[in-house]
C-alpha cells in the first residue's frame, strides 16, 4: 500500500520539533506509517516572512511556497508556523491548493483552551513572533472559547527564532528568555497564582526548559508550559523523511540542530546533514 504524503512546512526549522513527534517510539504502531516531507518556506537569508511590507505580500509569497509543493502530491500540508498559519487564515479565503491544508492555530488553541480549563487560578502569557503576538488572533480565539480576557497576556519575542535555529544549547539564548521574563513580570497584573507558558511559535520548543527556569526565577511562582508541537499532526508515523528549503542552513544549524535531534529522529540529522538549498523550489516575487 502506497504511504501517503504529508508535508510540514514552516519558515524555518522550528516544525522540526513537530516532524520529530511522527518518531516517537512512545506513539506505537498504531499510528498509519506516512511519507514525510520537511518544506522550509523561509524566503531568501536575512529576510524573513515578518519582514515583508504588508499582509498581501506575505500570502502572495506563501501562495508561492504552496505551490511549490504540488510537485511532491501532498495528501495534506501541515502549516507548523504560527506566523505562516495566521496567513493561511486569511489567504484561504480565496485561493486554495490542489491538497488540504492545516495551519496550527486550532490545535494550539485547543490545547491552551484545556489547560487553562483545568488550572482555572492560572494565567497565560503567549510567546510568539512579533507578528504572532501583535495579531491578537490567539487571545481573540480563547475569550471565544469562554476564557476570561484577564487571564490572557501575549508578548512579541522578535529574532529568538532566529537565535534558535543557529543554536538552540547557545549562552545567549538564556540571556534573552530571562529579559522577556523581566518585560513580562513588568507587565502582567496582578501575578496569577501559576503562569501557563503558550509556546505559539515552534522554535521556541528548542528551549523548552529555559523557559520554564527563567521565567519561574522572575516570577516566584509555578510556571507550566503548553507546546502547541506535541500534538500536531495526526496519527501518523514517518516511515521516509525528507528535507527541502530554497536556501542554505542558518550557520551553526546543520551541526547544532541536527545534534539535537541525532538520538530522538536520526533520519532527521542526516536528513540536515545533507542538506543542499532548492532555489528553484518555489517561486520568490518580493
Amino acid at each position: 500500500m502506497t504511504m501517503k504524503r504529508i508535508v510540514v512546512c514552516d519558515s524555518g526549522l522550528g516544525g522540526l520539533n513537530i516532524a520529530g513527534h511522527f518518531f516517537d517510539p512512545q506513539a506505537g504502531l498504531d499510528r498509519e506509517p506516512c511519507e514525510l516531507i520537511y518544506f522550509n518556506a523561509y524566503p531568501e537569508a536575512g529576510r524573513g516572512f515578518n519582514a515583508l511590507p504588508d499582509e498581501r505580500a506575505q500570502e502572495a509569497l506563501f501562495r508561492n511556497a504552496l505551490e511549490g509543493m504540488i510537485p511532491f502530491a501532498p495528501d495534506l500540508c501541515l502549516v507548523a508556523c504560527n506566523t505562516l498559519s495566521i496567513v493561511w487564515e486569511r489567504l484561504r479565503t480565496y485561493w486554495q491548493p490542489p491538497f488540504p491544508v492545516a495551519g496550527i492555530i486550532d490545535s494550539a488553541v485547543d490545547d491552551m483552551a484545556e489547560a487553562l480549563t483545568k488550572e482555572p487560578e492560572a494565567g497565560i502569557l503567549i510567546l510568539g513572533t512579533k507578528s504572532t503576538a501583535a495579531s491578537g488572533l490567539y487571545p481573540a480565539r480563547l475569550e471565544e472559547r469562554g476564557i476570561e480576557a484577564a487571564r490572557i497576556h501575549s508578548l512579541g519575542c522578535p529574532g529568538l527564532a532566529t537565535m534558535l535555529e543557529s543554536d538552540p544549547g547557545a549562552a545567549d539564548i538564556r540571556v534573552r528568555i530571562a529579559s522577556h521574563a523581566r518585560e513580562a513580570h513588568e507587565r502582567i497584573r496582578p501575578i496569577p497564582a501559576k503562569l501557563l507558558l503558550g509556546l505559539c511559535c515552534t522554535h521556541f520548543g528548542f528551549a523548552a526548559p529555559i523557559w520554564k527556569q527563567e521565567f519561574e526565577r522572575e516570577f516566584g511562582i509555578p510556571v507550566g508550559i503548553v507546546d502547541p508541537d506535541e500534538h500536531f499532526g495526526g496519527n501518523f508515523r514517518a516511515g521516509k523523511f525528507s528535507y527541502h528549503a530554497r536556501i542554505e542552513l542558518f550557520p551553526g544549524a546543520r551541526d547544532n540542530i541536527g545534534r539535537y535531534f541525532a538520538a530522538s529522529a536520526p533520519a532527521i540529522a542526516a536528513a540536515l546533514r545533507d542538506a543542499k538549498a532548492e532555489p528553484g523550489l518555489f517561486e520568490l516575487t518580493i
